[in-house]
């Protein structure tokens, strides 16, 4: 009978190569997450109703994600406000993939080859 794969620790981790700088990225926990949609949350006060209602700002917590998700170069805030749009842009993509996109399914591992024959039928 076979075993159930055991659930792994393991983070995806990125590499993207922009204007000749590699970044790594690595996958953030979800504790990590939370802690971050935390801080981008803000309380706004709905115009219609009046009411107080709490709001994720997405750009900000997209920032925080591309800060938190950074290794090899650590990107900063400061350094972070000073790059180009476009490398920005490609930064947040990296990250929308690795937190958003659907898990890659893995094949099921080989078995291992054994020295019995394989059970001829009647030929």
């Amino acid at each position: 009978m076979p075993k159930n794969q055991p659930l792994t620790p393991d983070f995806l981790e990125e590499e993207v190569t922009i204007r000749g700088i590699t970044y790594h990225l690595r996958e953030l926990s979800i504790g990590e997450y939370d802690d971050l949609v935390t801080k981008a949350t803000k309380k706004i006060v709905n115009p219609i109703t009046g009411e107080d209602v709490e709001t994720i700002d997405n750009s900000v917590l997209l920032k925080m994600m591309v800060l938190k998700c950074s290794f090899d170069p650590k990107i900063t805030a400061e350094a972070l406000a000073s790059f180009p749009m476009r490398v920005v842009l490609k930064l947040n993509t990296t990250v929308n993939k690795m937190h958003y996109g659907d898990e890659p399914e893995s094949k099921k591992p080989e078995t291992a080859d054994t020295d019995e024959e394989t059970p001829k039928g009647n030929a």
